[in-house]
């Protein structure tokens, strides 16, 4: 494993931590400020300020547990694409049962130009997949 690699899966288990938690500014503090975003049957979303009323939402709704299952990384310098699978289980904060959605993902991350030199995310798309 590189030293990429061991940073980038650690940015995706902080990612995982503060989406449980219902952090939303530690989660927003992950992406670049021009984020875009293309999922499934949405319009694209541009900007990490465009994301906070999303996830705001999201959090007020559900109790998230989010995973990711990489099955592949290419990195080149300060960019990395990671291609693999994202799957959340969604707790209705209402009451009511459980959903888990699996979807395919391809994330791109980009080296911050920061003292702390980070990994944020930069792209992401996602289609639905298969149901297991």
């Amino acid at each position: 494993m590189t030293e990429a690699d061991a940073e980038i899966d650690a940015r995706h288990a902080a990612w995982s931590e503060a989406i449980r938690r219902g952090d939303l500014d530690a989660a927003l503090a992950m992406l670049v400020p021009d984020y875009v975003l293309w999922a499934g049957g949405a319009a694209p979303l541009v900007g990490r300020d465009a994301a906070r009323p999303l996830f705001a939402a999201a959090f007020a709704q559900f109790e998230l547990d989010p995973g990711f299952e990489l099955e592949e990384r290419l990195v080149s310098g300060d960019l990395a694409v990671d291609r693999g699978w994202d799957v959340q289980t969604l707790r209705p904060r209402a009451g009511g049962p459980a959903v888990t959605r699996r979807q395919r993902v391809l994330l791109v991350l980009r080296r911050s130009p920061s003292p702390d030199g980070s990994w944020q995310y930069a792209r992401g798309m996602s289609q639905p997949g298969p149901t297991p």
